[in-house]
């Protein structure tokens, strides 16, 4: 019986060293991975420093699923299909997307992506917030920087900023909350006109 026990803890030691090892970016990915995140948020988006927009709107995410509220329109991805419905025209379109246009529509998904092929950096201040830096080590084209500020604790994302030449794409997010939920992120609207692009 001791055996037996000793064999277990010994297979589980190499799982506590990665846990104790984790950066707050793997961290971070596997909560996102694991738990529904829902907040408000307020996007600018700037072609230079000068003019830039700012927008405000609703996001919920598990894992890559995500449904966000923004501009009169709906748009959400539950894995295979890819959502948008704008509420003016009451139309709804169906598509398999891209993994492009899927960064577009939430640039929360680059922080996965770009783990695989940058640079990161992590940088933990007094005032309880982690700052994860990455930076693509091939910079001749694309994303320049993608910086997430996270609350060290909880994890809970504060902003992300993604810099591209002279533009960038700021979410700053408030009233954030993780959940245990699981949301269908399958869309379907009552009098839309459909558009299946499959």
């Amino acid at each position: 019986m001791k055996s037996k026990i000793l064999l277990i803890v010994c297979s589980l030691l190499p799982l506590w060293s990665m846990a104790q090892n984790a950066t707050a970016l793997d961290r971070f990915l596997q909560k996102m991975e694991n738990t529904t995140f829902r907040a408000k948020f307020t996007l600018t988006i700037a072609e230079s420093a000068a003019h830039p927009e700012t927008h405000t709107g609703r996001i919920t995410m598990r894992g890559r699923a995500f449904y966000i509220n923004l501009l009169n329109t709906e748009a959400s991805y539950d894995n295979k299909n890819f959502y948008v419905y704008s509420m003016e025209t009451k139309e709804l379109t169906i598509s398999e997307p891209t993994k492009e246009e899927l960064l577009d529509s939430n640039p929360l998904l680059y922080a996965r992506e770009l783990s695989k092929v940058c640079k990161v950096s992590e940088k933990a201040t007094n005032a309880g917030i982690t700052i994860i830096t990455l930076v693509p080590k091939d910079q001749s084209k694309g994303i320049q920087r993608f910086e997430l500020t996270l609350k060290s604790a909880t994890l809970m994302p504060v902003s992300l900023e993604v810099k591209e030449g002279a533009s960038y794409t700021r979410l700053s997010f408030r009233d954030g909350k993780f959940a245990n939920d699981k949301p269908i992120f399958e869309m379907k609207r009552k009098n839309a006109t459909v558009i299946d692009l499959r």
